[in-house]
């Protein structure tokens, strides 16, 4: 018990969760432009003293970065340092605000996650295939599609499990089409591990030309805007430039293309219902489902 004991209070124990709180502080500040001993207490649910200790460690590893103009004032960004260069989406922000203990409180200053992912997935079924990729083995699933939407059994060798950007799919050689599909989770009603193991799982992954192969979307404002209305949507989501290039894997590359909403018949996908077009997709082979 003594030996427990220790090891729950063991200074090393208290330095690790000390340094993924100014992790997450640093993503803080960046986003918010300041943050003070008050502001942590709230977020993190602390005491002062930790506040201040966390506060402390947060200087130093701002510096450079940030600095504050008295011992009781707020830690202040310095935007445009050669040091800061944490990612350009608040994405990770608002993740880090939805897993602290004072989250209800974001609503207080107006920030507000208005995505809504309708797939409901189950983790009985993702962690039985998170089994099957680090075992290197097959799954004998019931599948639903537009075809069969009662379902049908399948036997699969899955190598990846992927978040598109609204729903969640495996991609996984199919022994009854002989091919590398995508399965959407949600169609996905049972999954069972299946004896039948694929030790060239590794292989069968660099046979997946789909998923090897890298693309190139290249993105721009839609030609049929005028001038004016090109240069806000170029400022909008590539500032600086007047088209973007995104690489992406081929077999991700539709899935991209619907979420970003890009014209890819310009003739007929027009505005204001797209603003951006896939100047490029005529030389590439999108399938969409």
């Amino acid at each position: 018990m003594n030996n427990l004991k220790q090891i729950q209070t063991s200074p090393s124990s208290t330095e690790d969760a000390s340094s993924s709180r100014l992790v997450d502080l640093e993503q803080l500040i960046h986003w918010e432009g300041e943050l003070s001993n008050e502001r942590i207490r709230e977020l993190l649910g602390v005491k002062p003293v930790y506040a201040s200790r966390l506060m402390s460690g947060l200087m130093k590893l701002m510096i450079g970065r940030a600095e504050r103009a008295s011992a009781h004032a707020p830690l202040k960004m310095l935007y445009g340092s050669s040091k800061d260069q944490l990612p350009r989406s608040p994405d990770t922000y608002l993740h880090i605000l939805n897993g602290l203990p004072g989250a209800p409180l974001i609503s207080g200053v107006g920030v507000v996650d208005a995505r809504m992912d309708l797939s409901l997935i189950s983790p009985a079924i993702f962690s039985v295939i998170f089994r099957a990729i680090k075992r290197q083995q097959g799954l004998r699933i019931n599948y639903r599609s537009m075809n069969h939407p009662l379902g049908t059994e399948r036997l699969v060798f899955p190598h990846a499990l992927v978040r598109a950007p609204r729903r969640w799919h495996m991609r996984a050689w199919c022994a009854e089409r002989s091919d590398f599909l995508d399965f959407t989770l949600g169609r996905i009603s049972t999954a069972v591990s299946d004896s039948t193991s694929c030790q060239a799982i590794g292989r069968i992954r660099e046979q997946d030309t789909g998923w090897m192969n890298v693309v190139d979307l290249l993105i721009a404002p839609h030609p049929s805007l005028n001038e004016h209305q090109r240069q806000m949507i170029a400022c909008e989501f590539f500032p600086g430039a007047a088209s973007l290039r995104l690489k992406v894997r081929e077999c991700l590359a539709p899935y991209i293309v619907q979420d970003l909403r890009l014209a890819v018949d310009i003739g007929k996908q027009t505005p204001p219902e797209y603003q951006l077009a896939l100047l490029n997709g005529d030389s590439l082979n999108l399938s969409f489902s």
